[in-house]
């Protein structure tokens, strides 16, 4: 594969997921995993020092849906929305086993009241699959630098 195309492909994933997240679309987010996919939220020290200590630990799209019902349903926090900027790809590593792909993000969180804020900067570390449907997760990493999250984690980043 032509390596734009791959770039384009890749871009492509990111800024779909961004814009469901951003849409409030929240059921859809789990088709961008494979079944035994990971979702992790995890503070840079915790990442860097490699203590398996993660902020939320997402292990397959049963749990991610289980999540999304949970937040649909039973959990109370304040209506808010978000917008990503995801910016600096770069693949790290490919094999038969994927695609390693690291990038930058920031989320901006815009509560009822209208008054917008950083709500968190880090790092995505993804793992990429080839599947039927196009490239999806296997694994995506959060690491956070924000060392304090303002409000209650409630919509995955």
């Amino acid at each position: 594969m032509d390596e734009r195309d791959l770039y384009f492909r890749i871009e492509r994933l990111f800024a779909n997921y961004c814009a469901t997240l951003d849409e409030g679309e929240l059921e859809a987010w789990p088709e961008f995993f494979i079944e035994d996919g990971l979702y992790q939220m995890i503070a840079r020290e915790n990442h860097a020092y490699g203590y398996p200590i993660p902020l939320l630990l997402l292990d397959s799209q049963g749990m991610m849906k289980d999540r999304v019902y949970s937040l649909r349903n039973a959990n109370i926090y304040q209506a808010h929305r978000y917008r990503h900027a995801q910016s600096g790809i770069r693949i790290t590593a490919r094999g038969g086993d994927g695609l390693r792909v690291s990038s930058s993000y920031i989320v901006v969180q815009t509560l009822n009241e209208g008054v917008s804020h950083i709500y968190q900067a880090g790092s995505y570390y993804d793992w990429l699959v080839e599947t039927p449907q196009g490239l999806r997760f296997k694994e995506r990493v959060c690491v956070y630098d924000t060392s304090r999250i303002a409000t209650l984690l409630a919509t995955p980043v």
